[in-house]
């Protein structure tokens, strides 16, 4: 049967099967840069059964799959990537990024603490773990990773304005137990959903 997808000119269908892999590849990720995922899903779910797909499709595809909320799929895709290319750092940020977004913050920081051993000083990994420890209440540990993380990066990188504002935050907070815990939900900085889309 063949595949279809209407991403071609004045509506014109389009045979995705007429593509070989590094085609295919190339149209989905300029289908994922204006935004047409749909087209993109089509293309990518049609190279990731081939034998020839590159692997950097598989990452590819986990990253559209996590912008679609689709996280069994995006976190199976990144680990498929990732037992590929163990040593891959952006990859590994992003997998503990669709726990997170799962609500499976444990798991998060699992895998934020593995890639943080081996990349002390990575700025996403730090801000991500700090913000997830302090919503679990452990402040102490997520100010020692903000501390990390604004004394190894450029007064300029995104990572540092975002850990200065949770770092404000925590300071601006008082008093323990349930009340603080609640509290501390309610001041943290809300974050852009951005960590599936940019390089790290």
């Amino acid at each position: 049967m063949k595949n279809t997808s209407k991403s071609g000119p004045e509506g014109k269908t389009t045979d995705i099967d007429a593509f070989d892999a590094q085609e295919l590849f190339a149209l989905a990720r300029i289908d994922m840069e204006r935004g047409a995922l749909e087209q993109a899903l089509q293309k990518i779910k049609r190279l990731i059964v081939e034998p020839e797909a590159p692997n950097e499709a598989f990452a590819f595809a986990a990253r559209l799959y996590a912008q679609l909320g689709i996280w069994d799929r995006s976190k199976s895709l990144f680990q498929k990537y990732l037992q590929l290319h163990p040593q891959a750092v952006t990859e590994a940020f992003q997998l503990g990024m669709v726990h997170s977004d799962a609500g499976q913050t444990d798991e998060a920081l699992k895998v934020w603490g593995e890639l943080l051993q081996k990349h002390p000083t990575h700025p996403p990994a730090l801000f991500y773990r700090s913000l997830a420890l302090a919503r679990n209440g452990k402040t102490a540990d997520a100010r020692q990773n903000l501390d990390v993380l604004l004394k190894s990066v450029p007064t300029d990188n995104l990572y540092f304005g975002r850990g200065k504002e949770l770092l404000q935050a925590l300071d601006g907070q008082s008093g323990s137990g349930p009340a603080k815990a609640t509290a501390q939900k309610d001041v943290l900085p809300t974050v852009p959903k951005d960590a599936y889309k940019t390089e790290h």
